[in-house]
Formats: C-alpha cells, sequence, structure tokens
C-alpha cells in the first residue's frame, strides 16, 4: 500500500511537469501614438478562448501554449485592431505593441432649433451685425432700428427712441452692468462711437415694453447685452473710408481675454453737409473683457471701456434753401470763429461669480463710471434771407432780393464732470419649476456742472431784443452746481413653467422697489408676463406682460431754468422733482412656419402705454433739454 501512494504522487508531480513545460508567459504593454498606457485594451489568441486585459498601467500577462504558431489580438475602442503572429513560442515572450486612433471621416450633421420667445425680451442673431448698412459701420443700434417702434432720427447717431419716448428713456446693460452715455451731446457728428463694440458681443437681448424686474427703472425699453467668451484664438481686422477697428480673444481652461480698439471719423460724411467748413473729428476707443475661473466654483471678471471722443469744427458758410415751388427761399451764412469739443468716458467693472451648485448662482458686482465733458465755442456768423422765384426755363431760379440780413454770435464754456460708483449683490436659483431671481444695487452719484453760454442777435442794425437802452443778449445761460446722490434698489421675480395636457405656461411675476436721497422718493413697480405654447401646435406663441414703470431723474431733468428781470437764465436744481411714470400693457404672439425651403416667422404685437407725470422737454438733434419741472 506504500508503494501505490508514492506511485500515485511521483505520476502527478510528472503531470505538473509536463503541463508546465507546455505552456509560455506572454507579457509586454500596450500604449498609444503619445507614449500613453491604454488601460482595459484587450489582449487574446485568435481562435480561442484565451484572452486578458491591460491594467491602469497598460501591462497585460497571458498564460499560452507553448511550440504552437499562434496570432494575438490587441484591440481597444477608439482604436484601430493590431496583429502579431509569433511562432514557435519555446519560452516567454515579452511583446509591447502601439495602438493607433481610429478616425472616422462622419458627414456633416445639422442641427437647428427654434428659440422661442416667451417674454417681452427678444433675442437678436448678431451673426449678420457687420452687413448692416448704417454710419457707424455695424452697429447695434442700427440693428434695433429695423423693429417694430423703433426709430432713430439721425444717421451719425446711434441713439434710438421706442414708441414715442426720448433717448434719455432707454437702459443699456453690458453684463448685466449698467452704462451710460456722454451728457452734453448735442449733435450726431459730435457723438462719436457707441459704447457697444460690435466686435465682442456673444448675445443681445431687446425688449421694447413690458420687461421683466430684474431690469431697472427706465420708461421705454432695456437692451441687454452679453459679451463673449473666446473659445480659442481669434481674431478680426477692419477698415474704411470712415476709421478702422480690431480685435483679438483668447482662451484657456481657466482664463480668457477679449480686446477690442476702434477708431472713427466721419469728416468725409460731414463734408456733404448744407454748413460748409473744416470738420476734424476724431472718435477711439478701446475696450477688453478678461475672466479668470481660479477655483472650480469661483469666477472673476473684469470690464473695462476707455472712450476718448474729439471734435473741431470751423465753419465756412451755410447755404440752404426751402420753402415751396411758388415761394422758394434761400438762407445763406457767412461764419468766423470755430468749435472744440471733448468727451472722454472712463468704465470699469469688476465681478465675483460663485456657483455653489448648478442650479445656483451669486454674483457681487462692482462698477464705475466717469465722464469729462467740454464744449467750447465762439462763432459768429452773418446772415441773408433771400426770396427766390423760379427762371424762365421752370426749373433755375432766380433771386428775387434779400428779405433780412443781420448777425449773431454765439459763445460757450461748458465743463461737465460725472462719477457714478455702484456696487450690486445680485442672485439666481431653480428650485423644481421654479427660477429665482433678486438683487441689491447701491449707487453714488456726483456730478460737477459748470455752464456759461450765450448768443447775441443783430437784425438791420438793432441788437435784440431791442429795448432802445441797453444792450442786452438774446440768450444767455449759468449754471454753477455740484450735486451728490445716493440710490438704493432692490427686485424679486419668479418664473414658474407648468406642462398641463393643452401646453405649457410660463409665468413670470416680480416687484422692483427703489428710493432715491436726493428727493426722498421711494417707488415701487410690480411687473408680470404670462406666455403659453398651445400643445396642438407649438409652433404657436402667445405672451401678455404689463407692468408700472418709474423712471428717476438723474441729472439732466431736475435742472431747472429760472429767468430774472434781465433775462438771465440760471440753472438751479429742483429738489422736489419727482420720477416720471409709464404703464405697459404688451399682448403678443408668434407663428414660425417654412414656406418656399426657409424658415419665416410671423410676429405681431398690440401695446398700450401710458405716460404720465411727465418732466416736459425739448429736442434739438439730440439734445434733450428739459423744464426741471
Amino acid at each position: 500500500m506504500r508503494y501505490k501512494i508514492l506511485f500515485l504522487f511521483i505520476t502527478i508531480g510528472a503531470v505538473f511537469q509536463l503541463a508546465a513545460q507546455g505552456r509560455v508567459k506572454l507579457t509586454g504593454r500596450v500604449y498609444d501614438s503619445d507614449n500613453q498606457p491604454i488601460e482595459l485594451a484587450t489582449v487574446r489568441v485568435a481562435g480561442t478562448t484565451m484572452g486578458t486585459m491591460t491594467d491602469l498601467k497598460g501591462e497585460y500577462q497571458l498564460s499560452i501554449p507553448a511550440g504552437d504558431s499562434i496570432v494575438v489580438i490587441y484591440s481597444c475602442l477608439g482604436y484601430r485592431e493590431e496583429r502579431r503572429q509569433l511562432l514557435n513560442l519555446t519560452k516567454d515572450v515579452s511583446l509591447s505593441v502601439r495602438l493607433n486612433k481610429n478616425a472616422k471621416m462622419l458627414n456633416e450633421v445639422v442641427v437647428a432649433t427654434h428659440r422661442r420667445q416667451t417674454s417681452t425680451l427678444q433675442t437678436i442673431d448678431t451673426k449678420d451685425l457687420k452687413l448692416m448698412p448704417d454710419a457707424t459701420g455695424g452697429s447695434i443700434e442700427a440693428m434695433l432700428t429695423t423693429f417694430a417702434g423703433v426709430n432713430s432720427s439721425n444717421e451719425l447717431s446711434s441713439q434710438y427712441s421706442v414708441r414715442g419716448g426720448n433717448f434719455d428713456e432707454n437702459i443699456v446693460y453690458i453684463n448685466g452692468i449698467e452704462v451710460y452715455r456722454p451728457l452734453t451731446v448735442r449733435s450726431g457728428q459730435q457723438e462719436g462711437l457707441s459704447i457697444i463694440n460690435p466686435d465682442m458681443v456673444g448675445a443681445v437681448g431687446f425688449s421694447s415694453g413690458g420687461f421683466s424686474a430684474e431690469y431697472g427703472d427706465k420708461m421705454s425699453s432695456v437692451l441687454d447685452i452679453i459679451y463673449k467668451h473666446p473659445e480659442a484664438f481669434e481674431g478680426s481686422v477692419s477698415a474704411s473710408f470712415l476709421g478702422a477697428t480690431a480685435s483679438v480673444g483668447q482662451s484657456t481652461k481657466k482664463f480668457s481675454q477679449l480686446h477690442g480698439v476702434r477708431y472713427k471719423t466721419n469728416s468725409t460724411l460731414l463734408s456733404s453737409l448744407d454748413t460748409k467748413g473744416e470738420y476734424e473729428p476724431s472718435f477711439f476707443d478701446y475696450q477688453t473683457y478678461l475672466t479668470y475661473k481660479f477655483a472650480p466654483k469661483w469666477e472673476a471678471s473684469l470690464l473695462g471701456n476707455i472712450s476718448i471722443n474729439n471734435y473741431k469744427f470751423t465753419p465756412h458758410e451755410r447755404n440752404t434753401s426751402f420753402g415751396t415751388a411758388t415761394d422758394a427761399k434761400q438762407f445763406k451764412v457767412y461764419f468766423d470763429g470755430y468749435e472744440k469739443d471733448k468727451f472722454e468716458t472712463y468704465f470699469g467693472a469688476f465681478s465675483l461669480n460663485f456657483f455653489p451648485d448648478k442650479y445656483t448662482q451669486w454674483a457681487l458686482m462692482t462698477s464705475a463710471f466717469v465722464t469729462n465733458e467740454l464744449v467750447t465755442y465762439d462763432i459768429a456768423g452773418q446772415y441773408w434771407l433771400d426770396d427766390l422765384a423760379n427762371g424762365e426755363d421752370g426749373e433755375s431760379t432766380e433771386n428775387k432780393g434779400a428779405l433780412g440780413v443781420g448777425t449773431y454770435h454765439e459763445h460757450a464754456r461748458n465743463r461737465l464732470r460725472a462719477s457714478v460708483v455702484a456696487t450690486s449683490l445680485k442672485g439666481a436659483t431653480k428650485l423644481g419649476q421654479n427660477e429665482l431671481k433678486w438683487g441689491l444695487t447701491h449707487q453714488y452719484e456726483k456730478i460737477h456742472d459748470r455752464v456759461r453760454e450765450w448768443e447775441m442777435r443783430d437784425s438791420a442794425g438793432y441788437s435784440l431784443p431791442h429795448t432802445g437802452q441797453s444792450v442786452e443778449m438774446i440768450y444767455n445761460l449759468f449754471s454753477r452746481q455740484d450735486m451728490e446722490s445716493h440710490r438704493l434698489s432692490v427686485y424679486l421675480q419668479d418664473t414658474y413653467r407648468l406642462r398641463t395636457l393643452w401646453g405649457r405656461f410660463i409665468f413670470t411675476g416680480g416687484l422692483r422697489a427703489s428710493y432715491w436721497g436726493f428727493n426722498k422718493e421711494t417707488l415701487v413697480s410690480p411687473r408680470a408676463s404670462i406666455s403659453f405654447i398651445p400643445a396642438a401646435n407649438e409652433q404657436i406663441t402667445t405672451r401678455l406682460a404689463g407692468g408700472l414703470y418709474y423712471q428717476a431723474p438723474f441729472y439732466k431733468e431736475l435742472r431747472d431754468t429760472v429767468c430774472d428781470a434781465a433775462n438771465n437764465y440760471v440753472v438751479q436744481l429742483n429738489r422736489n422733482i419727482k420720477s416720471q411714470r409709464s404703464i405697459h400693457v404688451v399682448l403678443g404672439g408668434d407663428y414660425s412656419f417654412r414656406a418656399l425651403d426657409r424658415p419665416f416667422k410671423f410676429t405681431a404685437e398690440l401695446y398700450y402705454k401710458k405716460l404720465d407725470h411727465l418732466i416736459p422737454y425739448e429736442v434739438d438733434n439730440l439734445r434733450v433739454w428739459y423744464s426741471g419741472q
């Protein structure tokens, strides 16, 4: 029995030894074209079930039969398969293989969608912005004038009026910061460049009435501009007889930067005006937008703008014909003197954004706006008013004689310095079907105003007004005002989305309140809107919006001109002035469809706008002069 057990152990050992001598070990590493290890790559022997996978280091180990010729297959998703043939294996083998990426060319895929407008804020496509035929070379404001209810009376200006309002009733935001324009610009040729650089714009939203509570206190419209984040390195350059623009942008995972430079001179256009002379306008603008993501949930951004506009004009003569075919007149003036204006604007905004989760965002923003404006002119003119008559050929005209002659002299030394510093805390969060937005803003304003302008007018040897005892000016204005004030505003807004069997409803309601320390006035503005997309036809969208909109005076509105017994006008600040008010109700709808193999959208709006508590004003070109009452 002892010998049988010993023989059994010897036999088993011999079998294991033979089995061990009949297999070899295949080891190695699988890596890509960048020499980086490929994990979970498959290594198998063709025609068998033997195989393994690589580890985190791309290494593998496989035991295969000795003496045979085998084919080893290496494969991984996204890489081309590789095969290696091994002949007459008698000992262990080490084999490393490189796998190349498997690139496949796919056919072009076009994904198209239609953005439904569920509020009065409509999104504007900026891809064709540069093709707008305007004197400023493709501005956002030129595109706005193509919308219903938006008008522009001066092609040299970026100002516009909406549904009966004036230029000052439109609020403009860039990246959530309210921006301002120079306050003493009187004509389109003085204005220069718009504060919005079209080369840096990423998204544009515009509402001509009925906008929500998150936007500030203006009576007519809101323009919401968002500057873009460059996806990689990009740049653009353009030039024309009216000036040149250049922009450059660059982006990494954490940092992005965008810069834009513009120069404009519209002397070529101005030379075609009725008033002939030497026009020397020079407008320069530099803007930058920087963002830095210094932590996974934190992001900082900086927006900066420097604008320097110089306007110099030396008039020579003006010849204007007016009247009817049977009663034509000609007004001719010879000038002496010049005008020299300078408008400097500096604007900067810093924003700190915090994203605690994907549904919530907080933002702390601070901004500063400084403007330094100087308007000076001394211009004398001698004028003739002539009566014209049609010539014998019925086309040419001849001078029948002078109706009147005279002279005048205009003088101004006006200087305005204004600064606005604002700090805001804003937040937005999604709670189920609700989207809550809130904000708190404090604003400090400081104004330094100096005005000294007058006009002397003489007709037929008499100074007007003619008293017979003294020489008086037909017009003169004096101002020496310094003003400081604080404003506080807060808003709360909720948007609720509801899906039913009849369709989708979007409800938005909000409340905005503000306080101005100058006149001790508190304002409360409720605003609401509802939109409906029917389930039967989702190409139709209807909306109804309305609210109460106040416009608190800034500075021009509260300047009250007081006339004394000697016909002298002196500017005084009316501390009892109150805010202007408007009520908006807007009912609108869209219908999207395709015809002629192209997309179309039919839009209709019915609006009601009531204005009261208004401050009367006069408009002279771009200058809006308020009564202060």
